[in-house]
């Protein structure tokens, strides 16, 4: 067997799980007395949600000594720019290869923009489109401020969520599209006026239907105080297991793989995970979508995503195209619907 390449790791840092929308889609509603799927009628609830501030986050970030580790650094939520410092802990963190932004884009840009000039330095903003409450024109010329500073990667799209009852997803696609900015309808993952919508519901889903399984992520998310933790339902969750702190400057080796004993109903996302068989073991695992070797395709990959090419866009949706007609859902997660 050839040997493996290193792996390609991910850390996804949640500077609040406080959002400034309320969207009636929402994947993050949480009832921690219900099955953590079901959340058509949960209102938002925030879990330990202590914020760190703005010196914790740059100071930790940047004596942190597995930088080089790690393709991305990701800064989210919640929406990451209502942390009061937000704009300068995008920009003064160094070290990371990639720094991308996952957000609504509910902030003034300018402000981005100015920040990184003066701290030369760039990160990505990945934007998500939710026209429950966002203005398509102001969207759009805040997506051409930032396509002009060159913080908007063409192999990025805008997301927005693919709702079954809901045309507004497909026409505001075709909108940005029209108006020259790259759109993708993503499908919603979770529960959705008390319906299934996304994912097999073999393992997801039921409070009675647990099992244990193994997990292997190379996404580390780090929650709000500044604890690195496995994965995404750990940010939420009030009893978990931390692998140190990056605020506090204390850093334990993350697991590569965890046995979840109760896997059904404690881990969120089930479009994070893809069935696959283990290359060592042959066992069959779920294994997170963002895990990666970093082999020179993903690092290609990586490279792409910091640049801001205009026929990157055009290449993805194809290879999107594609990837959804030779693969079913059934055997494998499928976020990107074109």
């Amino acid at each position: 067997m050839p040997a493996e390449f290193p792996l390609s790791k991910v850390m996804d840092v949640s500077l609040t799980r406080t959002c400034n929308y309320d969207c009636s889609y929402c994947n993050q509603r949480q009832d921690l007395d219900r099955p953590m799927f079901d959340m058509s009628d949960a209102k938002r609830k925030v879990v330990s949600n202590k914020r760190r501030s703005g010196k914790e986050w740059i100071d930790g970030l940047n004596a942190f000594p597995f930088r080089e580790d790690y393709d991305k650094l990701i800064f989210s939520g919640g929406e990451p720019s209502l942390h009061s410092e937000f704009f300068d802990i995008v920009s003064k963190v160094t070290g990371f290869r990639c720094k991308i932004i996952v957000t609504n884009l509910s902030f003034d840009v300018d402000r981005l923009i100015q920040a990184c000039r003066k701290e030369n330095t760039k990160v990505i903003v990945q934007p998500s489109f939710h026209f429950e409450f966002a203005g398509f024109d102001e969207f759009v010329e805040k997506l051409g401020k930032l396509r002009a500073a060159g913080l908007l990667s063409n192999f990025i799209p805008v997301s927005i969520v693919s709702l079954p009852d809901r045309t507004e997803p497909q026409t505001f696609r075709q909108r940005f599209r029209e108006r020259g900015f790259d759109a993708s309808l993503y499908r919603y993952e979770g529960y959705y006026k008390g319906k299934f919508s996304y994912a097999p519901k073999d393992g997801f889903g039921g409070w009675s239907q647990t099992r244990e399984v193994l997990y292997s992520s190379c996404c580390q998310p780090v929650k709000p105080n500044g604890d690195v933790v496995f994965c995404t339902t750990d940010t939420y969750a009030q009893e978990y297991v931390a692998y140190g702190n990056i605020c506090d400057k204390a850093f334990t080796e993350i697991p590569r793989e965890i046995v979840c004993k109760d896997y059904g109903h404690r881990h969120i996302s089930a479009a994070s995970w893809v069935r696959v068989r283990d290359p060592h073991s042959r066992r069959t695992i779920w294994q997170g979508k963002n895990y990666r070797f970093r082999s020179p395709k993903n690092r290609l990959r990586t490279f792409l995503e910091t640049k801001n090419y205009f026929w990157l866009s055009a290449a993805k949706r194809m290879a999107n195209t594609v990837q959804n007609r030779l693969k079913k859902d059934s055997e494998e997660n499928q976020t990107n619907i074109g």
